[in-house]
């Protein structure tokens, strides 16, 4: 199809505007693309700042800057929230130079890329697995790292979210599909996986209420025995306290 002249012009036009935005970095030296990368993603103009620091990993390869334009890059897809490609960039990283000065805030925007990526307890957990993996190898690698306070906070409230799922899957069971052995099952599960979260409590009291219906004496006696021992300041404990044996 022949275009008519105005239409080339106004194609011209936009063409030059798109120019004027983003210039030809192949033309620029390492110096030029570097500070270009970096202006622009001071002005959080992520996608500018993710061509320039591609161009320059592209380009300058030799360059004792690569390792940073990486973790720039990095930065750049993590401003316009496209966390997978982030952290495939950090830990792009961290595998071809694990010496490298930001070694350590690379794993860690790794472990907070995924953070960002975990989904309501309902959803699949994949990410959120992934992003308590990716904490814990920072711990591991980088021991002093100054981000490992930071890390031990995201794994703490991810495995919140764990057997917040793993409690709502044995509820599920419990209350929905009165599958009495099966929610025994997932509350046992998550008590040997979570001890340590707010969920292995309320799983102890839903156990020692299943194991009572069923009457299962010996059973809901341990269960019971177990809440008041290991979890005594907890809500679930202070309830069990002062009640009988047997639930009403």
């Amino acid at each position: 199809m022949r275009l008519k002249p105005a239409a080339i012009v106004v194609m011209i036009l936009a063409l030059s505007g798109c120019s004027a935005r983003a210039p030809n970095l192949s033309g620029m030296t390492a110096d030029q693309v570097f500070a270009r990368g970096l202006e622009r993603l001071e002005a959080r103009k992520w996608e500018d700042a993710r061509m320039a620091f591609e161009q320059f990993t592209l380009s300058f390869p030799t360059d004792p800057r690569y390792g940073e334009a990486r973790f720039r890059l990095g930065d750049a897809y993590f401003g316009k929230r496209d966390y997978e490609i982030a952290a495939l960039e950090y830990l792009r990283l961290s595998a071809e130079l694990p010496s490298h000065e930001l070694a350590d805030d690379a794993r860690f925007r790794v472990c907070e890329a995924y953070d960002r990526l975990s989904p309501k307890s309902q959803l699949h957990q994949e990410y959120t697995t992934s992003a308590i993996d990716h904490c814990t190898a920072l711990l591991t690698y980088h021991p002093d790292t100054e981000y490992a306070e930071q890390a031990r906070v995201i794994i703490t409230a991810l495995r919140e979210k764990l057997a917040k799922k793993k409690y709502e899957q044995g509820e599920l069971y419990r209350r929905t599909l009165e599958a009495d052995d099966s929610a025994i099952l997932v509350f046992q599960d998550l008590l040997a996986e979570f001890p340590e979260t707010a969920y292995a409590p309320r799983a102890l009291l839903r156990l020692y209420q299943i194991y009572v219906s069923l009457n299962y004496a010996d059973e809901a006696a341990e269960a019971r025995g177990r809440l008041l021992r290991e979890y005594p300041e907890s809500e679930e404990a202070r309830e069990l306290g002062g009640s009988a044996f047997f639930l009403p």
